[in-house]
């Protein structure tokens, strides 16, 4: 989750939602980072670049298409549609930092027109169970550490 929330924060130097995420997979008893990489919705100008999608995508085309091995660290809870691709890749477990409430409660009291800060009010458990795959869950992971992340400012060059 530290890589995470460094991937977040190079997201958010470079003008995007400081949103970090990474795939591990584990060789023998050793789990090792596959993919991380940090939000691109602001800068690609595509409201579907969430991070979980990226990163999920790099690893099935190099994986293949069901990722039960892997599990995706994401600091803030995968949305709807993130949670979707989770159920499809067959992701093995996910971990995240903030919910999807932390992230609604912030918006509503901090957005701005440039970050919004939306939420998607369905939680990933919901979306994994109505998907009919098992995927466990660890929510609130670093939670404190991540919640920073909501008001991040790249450093003064």
């Amino acid at each position: 989750m530290e890589l995470a929330i460094s991937e977040a924060k190079r997201a958010g130097d470079r003008g995007d939602y400081p949103i970090g995420a990474v795939i591990t997979g584990f060789t023998g008893r050793r789990e090792v980072v596959i993919a991380n990489a940090g939000n691109r919705v602001k800068t690609s100008g595509s409201s579907i670049k969430h991070v979980e999608l990226e990163t999920l995508k790099y690893v099935s085309s190099g994986y293949g298409r069901y990722l039960p091995d892997f599990v995706l660290y994401s600091t803030h809870e995968p949305c709807a549609m993130c949670a979707g691709a989770c159920v499809w890749s067959r992701i093995g477990a996910v971990v995240y930092g903030v919910s999807q409430e932390d992230i609604d409660a912030y918006g509503r009291s901090h957005g701005t027109e440039d970050y919004k800060w939306r939420a998607c009010l369905i939680s990933c458990k919901t979306v994994f169970e109505k998907g009919n795959h098992h995927i466990p869950v660890i929510g609130g992971f670093l939670r404190k550490e991540c919640q920073k992340l909501f008001s991040y400012k790249p450093a003064k060059r």
